[in-house]
């Protein structure tokens, strides 16, 4: 008997819309969500700090991937879309 393999994959896809790009990061909360990879933290950190010299940020708020390779919780994702009106992210090794 011999069998047949088809090395072809499907995956699931769905459409999503963009967030509208914001005019000015003035007055701004900006999320940041590192990947807990040692640079990530101090990149961000860094970035941050040239941004909030150029704009008058609201508010900073610092979150970390608990697990580097996968993505987000959607726990951790909800509370930055919550909290956060522009996110960066860093991968950071």
């Amino acid at each position: 008997m011999s069998l047949l393999m088809d090395p072809t994959g499907r995956t699931a896809s769905q459409t999503v819309r963009l967030s509208e790009r914001l005019k000015t990061l003035d007055g701004v909360r900006l999320g940041l969500l590192d990947n807990t990879k040692p640079n990530a933290r101090p990149l961000l950190e860094m970035v941050a700090e040239e941004i909030g010299q150029r704009y008058r940020l609201a508010e900073v708020t610092h979150r970390h991937k608990p697990i580097q390779g996968l993505p987000g919780p959607d726990s951790l994702l909800d509370e930055l879309a919550q909290h956060a009106d522009a996110v960066l992210v860093a991968v950071g090794d």
